[in-house]
């Protein structure tokens, strides 16, 4: 992940150091122009995950002669299902998907292999934690139990949710609000999308944002921008770009401010505790 290799090579350590962070990001569900979040818990942790089902290959004619991962993978495709809804509590959010399964070349030959991605999601980095190893077991347990072996290969770094700081978030929703066509911050349901700027919430006071742009091309202009993100028609709203801009300015300069004030009110705390000192030593 990017944001954790600049964590890690000190960017937030830099002289000026890094005190607060911002992010945003366009949302095609939501009215153009409009701004959304919420305190606490906004993306989800992520994981993603690389399954080799091994076997032993051979003529379709034959299958009593191999050990077709083809028919374990699918297997454990199916027992994943179940993780979320009878391993996670009902009252937490958790996503095990499987997005790609690869196998054989020829209509008449059980490979010896089967290769499946796919990623788990949660809201917490527990709950991730708890859903990937239910991946390993069910995964290692449904090959062993067709006469297979697998492997499973996760990311070098699972994302951290992306939580917005409940203390900053207030101050970050009234700045942002004026930026919305509403005139105000949207307040909405966590969603399991996942991003590396939970790398950056991590370290150092956070918020971010979901910009609407789901509302270009109604007009028969340009094309619709109410496709989902990664849909392959997902297009732009690029009229909502000056308030994505509108928003990190403002936020840049309002906390720059907000933090300037906030410098000065402790350096004169300071120094009425110099003065009392000081008072109090002439006394003696």
């Amino acid at each position: 992940a990017g944001a954790k290799r600049m964590v890690e090579e000190g960017v937030l350590d830099l002289e000026p150091r890094a005190e607060r962070a911002y992010g945003l990001h366009v949302w095609p569900t939501l009215p153009s122009g409009t701004v959304a979040s919420r305190p606490g818990p906004l993306l989800a942790a992520c994981e993603r995950f690389e399954i080799v089902v091994g076997g032993k290959g051979g003529h379709a004619a034959m299958p009593h002669l191999t050990k077709d991962p083809i028919v374990a993978a699918s297997a454990a495709v199916m027992n994943l299902q179940t993780l979320v809804s009878r391993g996670l509590s009902p009252l937490e959010s958790g996503v095990v998907s499987i997005t790609k399964v690869n196998a054989g070349d020829a209509f008449n030959v059980i490979p010896h292999s089967a290769r499946v991605l796919g990623t788990v999601r949660a809201l917490s980095e527990e709950g991730l934690i708890k859903l990937r190893d239910g991946v390993k077991r069910m995964v290692e347990q449904t090959a062993e139990m067709h006469g297979c072996n697998a492997t499973i290969r996760y990311s070098p770094d699972h994302y951290p949710p992306t939580v917005n700081d409940p203390d900053l978030y207030p101050f970050a929703a009234e700045v942002a609000a004026p930026v919305s066509i509403e005139g105000v911050v949207r307040d909405i349901e966590p969603t399991m999308g996942a991003e590396d700027f939970s790398f950056f919430a991590k370290a150092v006071p956070s918020a971010f944002f979901l910009l609407g742009q789901g509302d270009g091309g109604r007009d028969g202009g340009p094309p619709r921008t109410d496709y989902g993100l990664h849909h392959p028609k997902f297009a732009l709203d690029e009229g909502v770009l000056t308030r994505g801009i509108e928003l990190h300015a403002n936020l840049a300069l309002r906390s720059l401010k907000r933090l300037a004030a906030e410098e000065g009110m402790a350096s004169n705390a300071d120094s009425g505790r110099e003065v009392g000192e000081v008072g109090s030593t002439a006394s003696l």
